[in-house]
C-alpha cells in the first residue's frame, strides 16, 4: 500500500527558533499524570512533530515508516488503534494550548497559529493514514502469520520439545496449552477429490506430513467425539492415546500404527478408530514379525489337514480361548450348533494335547490367532 502524502508546506512556513524556544514549554505540559506507554506515544509524536518542523523535507518518510509499523505492531497484538490516535490528539492539544498560553511571551502572531493549526491537522491526518494502512496489511497477512506459527508449535510438540519450548511455542501461537492431547492421524478413502479438514480453530493442523495429522485439544472432552467424525466421509481417522502434551510423539507412534493395521484392514475404518479401544491387536501386530515366525511351530499339529479343516479348527480354537473353553458361548461366536463346536474341541485336544489348555501355551495360541484371523472389515 503506497504510504499517504504529506503536504509540508505548512511545516516550512513555521519559523524553525520558534520550535526550539517552545520545546521546554511543552515537554513540561506534557508531565500531567500518564501510563508509561501513553506517555511514550505522546513524546514520540510531538519529537516527530518537531523533526517535521526542522527539516520538512526528508523526515516524513522515516516518520510515516514508523508508524506504519506501529499500525502492524498494534494487530498483532489485537490491540485497538484508538488508543493511539487518542495519544497523537493528546500530543497535538500539548503543543497548541501551550501555544495559546504563551503567545504573546512568545511573540507568536495569528498567521503563525494559523499556519501551526494546519500543519498539526495535516501531521494527524497521515499519521492516522500510516496507522490504518499498517493495521491493514498486518491483518491481512494475519492469518499466513498465525498459519505459520501453529505449524511450528505443531513441529514443536511432534518432534518431543521440552516444557518450555512447548509453552513458549503455545504462547507465540496464541494456544491455550491443554492438559491432554491426541494426535490423530488421516488418510483420504479416494485418490482424488478430498477436500482439506475443517476444525474448530483449537485443533492444530500439519496436512504436509506423509500421514496428515491433527493434535486433538482435550480429545474426551464433550463433543469432541463429533469433531472426528465429521470427517469420516473423506478420511480414514485414527487417534492415538490420550496423553499430556509433552508426550503427543508418542500419541502420534500409536496412532500411525493404528493407521496401518486400518489400512490393511485389521481395524474397522468406518468409524473414528481409537488406538486405545484395539490395544490387543496393537500389541500383536506390534510383534508381527515375531508371532509369525512363531505360528509355524505352534501351529504345527494342523500343518497335515486340508486348508478347509485348518481353517475351521482354528477358527474354533481362537473362540474357544477367547471364551475359555465355554462351548456354548463359542458356538454363539460362530454362528454353530454347541455340540459341532465339542466335536471340534475333542479334535483339536487330539492334536495338540495337554498343551492346549497350558495358560501359558495357550496365551500365545490366542495371539497367534488373533493376528492370523483379525477381521478384514470393508472401509
Amino acid at each position: 500500500m503506497p504510504h499517504p502524502v504529506l503536504d509540508v508546506r505548512p511545516f516550512e512556513a513555521i519559523p524553525r527558533d520558534l520550535i526550539r524556544r517552545i520545546r521546554p514549554f511543552v515537554a513540561a505540559a506534557a508531565d500531567d499524570p500518564l501510563d508509561s506507554a501513553a506517555r511514550a506515544t505522546l513524546l514520540a509524536a510531538l519529537r516527530r512533530f518537531y523533526d517535521l518542523v526542522e527539516d520538512p523535507g526528508s523526515a516524513w518518510p522515516e516518520i510515516a515508516r514508523a508508524y506504519r509499523a506501529e499500525g502492524r505492531d498494534l494487530a498483532v497484538r489485537g490491540a485497538d488503534p484508538e488508543e493511539t490516535h487518542r495519544a497523537l490528539r493528546r500530543a497535538a492539544q500539548t503543543v497548541w494550548r501551550t501555544l495559546i498560553a504563551l503567545a504573546d511571551t512568545l511573540d507568536v502572531d495569528r498567521v503563525t497559529l494559523g499556519r501551526i493549526a494546519e500543519a498539526q491537522f495535516g501531521y494527524m491526518d497521515a499519521v492516522a493514514a500510516e496507522i490504518a494502512a499498517g493495521y491493514e496489511e498486518e491483518s491481512a497477512h494475519g492469518a499466513e502469520g498465525l498459519r505459520r506459527r501453529r505449524a511450528r508449535l505443531s513441529s514443536v510438540l511432534l518432534g518431543g520439545g521440552d516444557a518450555a519450548a512447548i509453552a513458549d511455542a503455545a504462547a507465540d501461537a496464541g494456544w491455550t496449552l491443554p492438559r491432554t492431547l491426541a494426535a490423530v492421524v488421516l488418510h483420504p478413502r479416494r485418490d482424488r477429490g478430498v477436500h482439506p479438514p475443517t476444525l474448530p480453530p483449537d485443533v492444530l493442523v500439519d496436512l504436509v506430513r506423509r500421514e496428515p495429522c491433527l493434535l486433538l485439544p482435550d480429545p474426551d472432552g464433550p463433543g469432541r467425539g463429533r469433531v472426528l467424525e465429521a470427517l469420516l466421509g473423506d478420511w480414514i481417522v485414527v487417534a492415538g492415546p490420550t496423553l499430556p502434551p509433552d508426550q503427543a510423539p508418542e500419541s502420534l507412534r500409536w496412532a500411525r500404527q493404528g493407521l496401518e493395521l486400518a489400512r490393511r484392514g485389521r481395524l474397522p475404518a468406518s468409524d473414528v478408530v481409537r488406538c486405545m479401544d484395539h490395544v490387543p491387536t496393537l500389541v500383536i501386530f506390534g510383534a508381527e514379525t515375531l508371532i509369525h515366525h512363531a505360528a509355524d511351530a505352534r501351529l504345527a499339529p494342523l500343518h497335515h489337514l486340508s486348508e478347509a479343516q485348518a481353517e475351521r479348527l482354528s477358527e474354533t480354537l481362537l473362540s474357544l480361548l477367547e471364551c475359555n473353553f465355554n462351548a456354548t458361548e463359542a458356538s454363539a461366536r460362530l454362528h454353530v450348533h454347541p455340540q459341532t463346536v465339542r466335536y471340534r474341541l475333542r479334535h483339536l485336544e487330539e492334536l495338540f494335547g495337554e498343551s492346549l489348555r497350558d495358560p501359558d501355551h495357550s496365551l500365545e495360541l490366542e495371539m497367534i490367532l488373533h493376528a492370523r484371523h483379525a477381521p478384514t472389515p470393508t472401509r
